[in-house]
């Protein structure tokens, strides 16, 4: 789903009673305690009924009733612990196969400044002396002309093994992938463009393209690119919400977000000529896109991918991945209607339904108890599974009781959220949950509560090298810091010994830190601004004669405070 809002705007609640979503009454009464004791109550409820009553009909279908009552209440506490195993067995079992896919990822380390690369044509030179190699045709015809090491592989293995597969035709023994690229590069079809790529240099005339794409080597070619790249983004994806492998999946997806791109665009063009089986690989390169676009900042469509997958040969195949890229589109008009599996169905509805809050949200500003109810539809329609979903929601909808005012209700929904991501879940979600729970703790004239939390936020965010959501915390920091700076012993410790002037000069550096981070970001120079009149106004050259009035970066980072739970 898309990052939460983060519009805070005021209204009068005094009208709109508070709604829990989801209800915990059902965990209160099916405590083991709580079981117990009804199961007894009924029980002792059935024998003063038969001893002070004795024996007659009435009495006897009314005990019957208060036995059969405490049987199903321990029923029914039964099923409930049933369905929790259930559930946390699963969890586990999907935990695991994720930490599977991304255990044995190296990340990239940190990019190396005048390193020169070498440069590939925009299209191979012709040369009739390849006429007829169909190897040779097919790299030309691939949608990219530059393959990392390992994708140029594979291609080679699919289209040498393409022919082996047809039934009843024998074919010559061929050479392996690893041979024939060899071949390939001391021919000059191929050469080394940077480490461990290389560049498609010479292709022949003949056959023409759509000859080409008729052939199952080209197919099958196609098929393993695709697939490769599909795989690499969706395993990078999983690790982008991982906390030990966050910042070298960032690096991953800057190197190779512009070459994905390329990728399914090319893809795309190729239209009746892409393979059915092609579709579902592209979707997964999309879908792992759309998470590192909603981690850098940019709307489901900013850059124009939900539209190209729209326009998939296919699509319509698949009627999930065709309503979810028309939703990313902001084509859908209508909600999505049941299918299975019902978890997905039910998934895309409530993702729609949150679109349609949000975008109710920006129509309508005022009208914050109707883009509450939206909210709170879409909690209710989302699978249990869907963590991430679930704080997404709640934290909108803690973000909208802020503006009304209704700081018990927005507490009880970051709690709620908060509880939800204890095991390790989402843990940029739960870094955003502490950086509203700031807000609402600021709200309440609990300033030490609201540092605490943007603290802990703060530290999160740069772990996971999450660029805006550092420099949102900087501003929430470095403003506190212009008016309260006070409390800056909190963020600063006490060696050497604070003044204010150094208090507010630091918080200048937070700012200008949060500024180059998130250009977009509302009210950091209105902060500097009025740091920078209140330092003119207590005098600075004289509190602080050896320092620098203004910072442009950042001097000494906010302490960091590590959070209790995260794993």
């Amino acid at each position: 789903m898309s990052h939460p809002g983060e519009q805070e705007r005021r209204e009068d609640a005094s009208s709109v009673e508070p709604s829990t979503p989801r209800s915990s009454i059902w965990q209160g009464f099916l405590g083991t305690a709580s079981v117990v004791a009804y199961a007894l109550l009924f029980e002792l409820a059935r024998n003063l009924v038969v001893n002070s009553f004795g024996e007659s009909t009435a009495m006897t279908v009314l005990a019957g009733t208060l036995r059969w009552l405490s049987v199903l209440v321990i029923a029914a506490a039964a099923v409930y612990v049933g369905y929790r195993f259930v559930l946390r067995y699963r969890e586990r079992v999907r935990t695991a196969r994720e930490l599977e896919l991304i255990a044995d990822l190296v990340e990239p380390g940190p990019r190396v400044d005048d390193v020169e690369e070498e440069s590939c044509p925009a299209s191979p030179r012709s040369v009739e002396a390849l006429d007829g190699d169909i190897i040779c045709a097919v790299l030309r015809d691939l949608p990219v002309g530059v393959f990392e090491t390992a994708a140029l592989l594979a291609v080679l293995t699919a289209a040498l093994d393409a022919s082996d597969r047809l039934p009843l035709e024998r074919v010559a023994p061929h050479p392996t992938a690893a041979a024939l690229l060899g071949d390939l590069q001391r021919r000059g079809i191929v050469t080394p463009a940077g480490a461990q790529r290389y560049c498609l240099r010479q292709a022949p005339l003949q056959p023409d393209p759509t000859a080409v794409r008729a052939e199952p080597e080209w197919r099958a070619a196609l098929t393993a690119l695709v697939h490769y790249y599909a795989d690499r983004a969706t395993r990078w994806a999983i690790a982008l919400e991982s906390v030990r492998f966050a910042a070298g999946a960032r690096r991953w997806f800057e190197s190779e977000e512009p070459y994905l791109r390329k990728l399914v665009t090319a893809c795309v063009a190729l239209d009746a000529a892409v393979p059915g089986t092609l579709v579902p690989e592209l979707v997964r390169i999309g879908d792992a896109l759309d998470g590192w676009y909603a981690r850098i900042g940019m709307g489901e469509d900013d850059s124009g991918l939900a539209t190209e997958l729209c326009a998939v040969h296919g699509l319509k195949a698949f009627v999930l991945h065709h309503d979810l890229a028309w939703l990313r589109a902001g084509r859908l008009r209508e909600r999505p209607q049941r299918y299975r599996p019902r978890n997905l169905s039910t998934s895309l509805a409530a993702r729609w339904e949150h679109r349609a809050a949000l975008r109710l949200l920006a129509e309508s500003p005022t009208d914050l108890a109707a883009v509450t109810d939206r909210l709170e539809a879409s909690w209710w329609l989302l699978p249990r599974e869907d963590v991430a979903g679930e704080v997404c929601a709640l934290i909108n909808l803690a973000v909208v009781h802020i503006g009304q005012g209704r700081l018990d209700a927005a507490q009880d929904r970051l709690e709620l959220a908060e509880s939800r991501t204890r095991t390790g879940r989402d843990p940029d979600g739960r870094a955003h949950i502490h950086e509203t729970m700031g807000i609402v703790w600021w709200a309440r004239g609990e300033p030490r509560r609201a540092l605490r939390c943007w603290q802990q936020s703060l530290t999160a965010y740069r772990t996971l090298a999450d660029d805006h959501g550092t420099a949102r915390c900087l501003q929430h920091l470095g403003s506190a810091m212009t008016v309260a700076p006070e409390h800056g012993g909190t963020l600063l410790g006490a060696d050497p010994p604070l003044a204010r002037a150094e208090v507010q000069r630091q918080a200048t550096g937070w700012l200008a830190e949060a500024r180059r981070l998130h250009p977009a970001a509302r009210y950091v120079e209105h902060y500097r601004a009025q740091a920078r009149s209140s330092l003119r106004r207590h005098g600075i050259r004289r509190v602080l004669p050896h320092r620098t009035p203004l910072l442009h970066h950042i001097d000494r980072w906010p302490l960091p405070i590590t959070d209790p739970h995260s794993t």
